[in-house]
């Protein structure tokens, strides 16, 4: 038995660029082509770099420095509306 090639990710979404350009003639094709379209908005996002993993990393690095270093951000309590301050049950905002 012959082993199957797998496509490069590259391969693949050359080959997906290539569907999408022409207009589906049959549901079975409408199919293909929107899991063409998914694969290359997933293949662009890992490209990307990971996006809200690396952006939520970031932050919370970020805060934790500036905690470290007594750093922190004063809060207009002028602007919170009177409803909000209230105490309610056990806890109180």
């Amino acid at each position: 038995m012959m082993k199957k090639n797998r496509l490069t990710a590259r391969q693949q979404y050359q080959l997906d660029i290539e569907l999408i350009k022409s207009k589906p003639m049959n549901r079975t094709e409408a199919k293909a082509q929107l899991a063409a379209k998914l694969r290359i908005q997933n293949y662009k996002g890992k490209k990307a770099g990971g996006g809200a993993k690396n952006a939520k990393a970031s932050l919370e690095k970020a805060n934790a420095l500036r905690f470290g270093e007594r750093i922190v951000e004063s809060v207009d309590t002028e602007r919170i509306s009177d409803s909000s301050k209230r105490w309610r049950g056990r806890t109180a905002d």
